[in-house]
């Protein structure tokens, strides 16, 4: 690579918003804030490298929203409905719900922001700016207008992004990465990817507080 201080405000916030969770998860007295402590710092993080991500332009597209909507539907029916078991949510997950109302609202709206308002910009910076042009140009990445297409930077792409959930997911996170890359294509604008991943995570966010499926979190 041409230059490793280019890839950085690409690859700190993604691997940041891992690697403090993780390591977060495992302290007993801490693990309970994990979340919102690593979605503050990504997100600071983001916000400290804003002016890197040129590709990011204030455009919308009603195409990018029903991406988003299609994506949550075929989420849930690639993990609520297929006929393996292994492919369905686990029973626990993140469950924001605590003694009193206040602790609830604030686990509950942190989890819910982070997953509509951070995730889908550190992810899709990530998986559909960075690693989709250095997939076509690896010594210059930067120099690949976004929304540029190879086969290998297709594939290669949607599996980066697969290899980044669970294994119960992989058909939903395989159905998703090929939505988001297409949508990407159409107009070439990442924000148009963006929105997309935030719809089907706020959704995918309501879908479970109101039903308490907290597997999928």
């Amino acid at each position: 690579m041409k230059d490793m201080r280019s890839a950085l405000p690409y690859i700190a916030p993604y691997f940041a918003f891992i690697a403090v969770g993780s390591l977060l998860a495992s302290i007993p007295g801490i693990a309970p804030l994990a979340y919102p402590i690593k979605t503050v710092l990504t997100a600071g993080l983001l916000v400290y490298w804003a002016r890197s991500y040129r590709e990011i332009r204030l455009t919308f597209s009603p195409v990018a929203v029903g991406a988003g909507i299609l994506v949550f539907v075929l989420w849930i029916g690639l993990t609520a409905y297929l006929p393996w078991s292994r492919f369905h949510p686990p029973a626990e997950g993140y469950n924001p719900v605590r003694e009193s109302l206040a602790s609830t609202l604030f686990f509950a709206g942190f989890r819910l922001a982070g997953a509509a308002l951070v995730v889908p910009v550190f992810e899709e910076l990530f998986v559909r700016s960075f690693a989709i042009r250095y997939l076509v140009k690896p010594d210059d990445f930067s120099s690949v207008p976004p929304g540029t297409f190879t086969w290998f930077s297709f594939w290669g792409s949607i599996a980066l992004f697969c290899g980044g959930h669970k294994l119960w997911e992989m058909p939903a996170a395989f159905a998703a990465g090929v939505v988001y890359t297409l949508v990407l294509y159409r107009r070439r604008e990442l924000a148009d990817c963006i929105v997309a991943h935030a719809t089907t995570n706020l959704l995918l966010g309501i879908y479970v507080l109101l039903t308490g499926t907290w597997g999928y979190w």
